[in-house]
């Protein structure tokens, strides 16, 4: 599962470098050969981040209860600073017991959004360290956390639905 993770991460890097307009997705389902007609980017599609934060939040069946982070936070836990995106929504695990988190964000452009995207994998990576000791039964929703990239948009779910996850993203 580790290696088909690398994989994907991988091809995702490859795919944003030789097109940022491209659709990306790191996930467990990993369509990672895919060049079909899905890939192709409507660029007049928006999303509204927010209500799918509170969608996957209230749809999904988390183990913790979530909080919602101040811009602050989001910066100091996860790393990307407020000036990187127009419109966002986090809610990490109140108490740190499990690993489940929401990260949503409308990216000022395809570049930020790629810059965010490498910050929620390394959000990823660092709880897969912390966890893997602590909480090792955890790792299993940090080994098929849904990471997507679409566009100007970045969507990350860690849960134990994570499928579910990736039909509210859509």
């Amino acid at each position: 599962m580790k290696m088909k993770k690398i994989i994907c991460a991988a091809v995702c890097a490859a795919v944003m470098c030789t097109s940022a307009a491209a659709f990306t997705s790191c996930s467990k389902s990993g369509d990672e050969g895919s060049s079909d007609s899905a890939a192709a980017v409507q660029t007049d599609v928006t999303k509204d981040v927010v209500a799918i934060a509170d969608k996957l939040k209230s749809d999904i069946a988390f183990v913790d209860s979530l909080n919602e982070l101040s811009p602050e936070m989001v910066e100091k836990l996860i790393g990307v600073a407020q000036d990187q995106y127009t419109a966002g929504k986090v809610y990490v695990g109140s108490g740190g017991a499990t690993a489940e988190e929401i990260a949503c964000f409308e990216a000022n452009d395809a570049s930020a959004a790629e810059t965010i995207a490498a910050a929620l994998q390394k959000r990823v990576e660092s709880q897969k360290k912390a966890f893997e000791n602590y909480q090792p039964k955890e790792m299993d929703k940090l080994n098929t956390a849904v990471i997507k990239l679409q566009g100007k948009y970045v969507f990350m779910c860690i849960s134990d639905e994570n499928d579910k996850a990736e039909e509210i993203i859509g």
